[in-house]
């Protein structure tokens, strides 16, 4: 929409056709010129997207081929790529919170378990699979951790979700989400036109269907079949297809979401005082946005602009590369790896599938004066032909496949499995021609890709733990129940809140309040709350979150690790039972911790009988594991 200074009188003026200001309307085209500059931008790097969603689901063949040849398909892009996702997912990551201030030691542990009870009760391990899958498909996965007020019935909590990278579009010179070189991010979702007016009803005259403006990529992925078909006559020509038209086209509008780092400055009426005691008015300058800005647009309609809502001034996106390209905001993804490999193992298959059809069914040669129509030869075991001596008609021979397929089949196969990482070893197949030392040497070998995408993998989950920790720093202001342990049969759970509170200087503070809730031991079944804890926050919190390789070998490598310090006295029940990854840990520990009781107390009466000071036995016996 063209700005003209004379659609509107003054500034901030509404126009009678449109009701939108004349600022409004200057913040619409700065939208749009952005989001128009970063899709030039990735038009280079998302020009096979589309092709590789294919590859993925199967669709392999760039035309359709005559019925009469093979198109066959064997997808080891689908199979390497559903290897790595559970190696990689089997277990929960390890998350652990850090504090900046040695004072928050206490309260760390409590986010700790926070984190950990959010993780198990909205499944966010089905979120890291998802988003493997994106970046193996695309090079890249994209993350959101927005905070949602309607969850928990009006609660509200935090989210994890993907975001289809065909919808992201960053600053074309940016390295990362939330790097110092990145100062706006767009995403561009098709939205239901209805539902925009529900979430925006006094914008709701404005919105309308605008089918023009949609990114047909997302419609393009999901148009599974290609209509280009080769030419039943010659084979060479490509015609189209006919194609089913949609008689019920979707009402929806692109929604344009812009979050930027905004440097504007605007200047703020203070009071001073002078050296005498007097108060005078004085102006300072101050940033407009000082955690950034949120602009969303729809059909040309300023829908919302304002500060980010978020106290860590970060996008709420987070990004996972399966491949990183050095100084580049976009990975490298899997399937365009393995792309070459996979066509010519289905050309193959394919090919030789012809060759056999010929050899089981030969060709025919019917001479015109045979007396035999053509369409009689239909190879019926037992069939009689009548047909003019000396025009007799005759079959050829079918050609044979080679040997030599075979074999190069079969070094394909190797290519494709050195590419993608995923080997007999990683499949839990044993190499042939392979001692058991060279396997326990391939064991570890086999994990060199997945590794490195574990390394990534990590990184990622860091930059999502943080905003995870902000999340709950800034909106856990009402009391919330947690649970605390990973067993479903141990009832331990606490009650938090935090809340920002003033002190006499003026200075605002977070302030966190805990309070345990431990089943009664004299009633079982009954809760008992415990006294409430104040920690007062004073720094920020790190998250780390790790991931373990799940491969049987590696597990097995990790236990027998752990079994080997705990026979050393290095570790305890706890960590031992830690890194086996026991189910019921939680359980085990308590039954430890009253045999260790009983055995104690059964020791200080058998002194005590036998006049001895057996009290020091159960003084000094190790204090019962957490």
């Amino acid at each position: 929409m063209p700005i003209d200074s004379k659609s509107a009188k003054k500034e901030g003026e509404k126009k009678d056709s449109d009701e939108q200001t004349l600022e409004d309307r200057k913040t619409v085209k700065m939208v749009e010129q952005l989001f128009s500059t970063a899709k030039r931008a990735r038009m280079t790097i998302d020009a096979d997207w589309v092709e590789n969603y294919k590859f993925f689901r199967g669709k392999q063949w760039k035309e359709k081929r005559p019925s009469y040849r093979h198109s066959e398909v064997l997808n080891f892009i689908h199979a390497a790529i559903q290897t790595i996702v559970p190696i990689l997912t089997d277990s929960r990551p390890t998350i652990e919170t850090l504090p900046e201030n040695p004072s928050d030691f206490e309260f760390s542990e409590i986010m700790t378990q926070v984190l950990r009870a959010k993780w198990d009760r909205d499944g966010f391990a089905q979120i890291v699979a998802e988003a493997i899958v994106d970046a193996s498909i695309y090079g890249t996965a994209i993350s959101e951790q927005p905070w949602n007020p309607d969850l928990l019935q009006g609660l509200g909590d935090y989210e994890f979700k993907t975001v289809d990278p065909i919808y992201c579009y960053p600053n074309p010179n940016a390295r990362d989400i939330n790097g110092t070189d990145n100062d706006y991010f767009i995403t561009a979702i098709p939205k239901d036109v209805s539902e925009l007016k529900r979430k925006y009803p006094d914008k709701a005259h404005l919105l309308k269907s605008d089918l023009s403006d949609i990114d047909m990529a997302k419609t393009a992925k999901l148009d599974m079949d290609d209509f280009r078909i080769r030419s039943a006559t010659d084979n060479l020509s490509l015609v189209q297809g006919e194609r089913v038209q949609d008689q019920e086209m979707p009402d929806q509008v692109l929604e344009l979401t812009l979050w930027i780092n905004d440097n504007g400055l605007v200047e703020e009426e203070i009071e001073e005082k002078t050296k005498d005691g007097k108060k005078v008015k004085g102006f300072r300058t101050k940033k407009k946005y000082p955690n950034g800005r949120k602009i969303v647009i729809a059909n040309k309609v300023l829908l919302e602009d304002g500060e980010n809502p978020y106290l860590d001034g970060k996008f709420p996106y987070a990004k996972l590369v399966d491949y990183i390209m050095p100084r580049e905001f976009w990975g490298q993804g899997e399937v365009e790896q393995l792309k070459g490999p996979q066509m010519l193992i289905n050309k193959m298959m394919s090919y030789t599938m012809d060759i056999l059809s010929i050899m089981g069914n030969p060709i025919w040669k019917n001479p015109t004066g045979s007396g035999v129509f053509s369409d009689s030869l239909t190879n019926e075991p037992g069939l009689v032909i009548d047909y003019v001596e000396g025009f007799e008609p005759r079959r050829e021979q079918g050609v044979e496949v080679q040997a030599s397929f075979f074999q190069a089949f079969d070094r394909l196969r190797d290519v494709f499995e050195k590419l993608s990482g995923v080997n007999e070893v990683t499949q839990g197949a044993q190499p042939r021609n392979a001692s058991g030392v060279a396997i326990d040497s391939l064991m570890e070998a086999a994990q060199t890709k997945i590794r490195l995408k574990g390394r990534n993998i990590e990184a990622w989950l860091t930059q999502v733990g943080q905003q995870f920790g902000s999340r709950i720093l800034q909106f856990y202001t009402v009391p919330r129940i947690i649970r605390i342990t990973e067993n479903e049969n141990a009832e331990k759970y606490f009650r938090v809140a935090i809340d920002a509170v003033t002190d006499e200087t003026g200075e605002e503070s977070r302030v966190a309040t805990v309070q345990r809730i431990d089943q009664d031991p004299e009633s079982p079944g009954q809760m008992q709350n415990q006294e409430p804890i104040q920690y007062e926050i004073k720094g920020n919190l790190d998250v780390k979150i790790t991931i373990g390789s799940t491969l049987p070998f590696a597990r097995a490598k990790k236990e027998a690790r752990a079994e080997k310090l705990y026979s050393l006295g290095i570790y305890d029940v706890e960590d031992l039972l830690q890194d086996m990854e026991h189910p019921r840990k939680e359980q085990i520990l308590e039954k430890f911790n009253r045999r260790q009781l009983a055995a104690a107390q059964a020791e200080a009466q058998a002194a005590a009988l036998q006049g001895q000071p057996g009290a020091s036995a159960l003084q000094q016996q190790e204090a019962p594991i957490q």
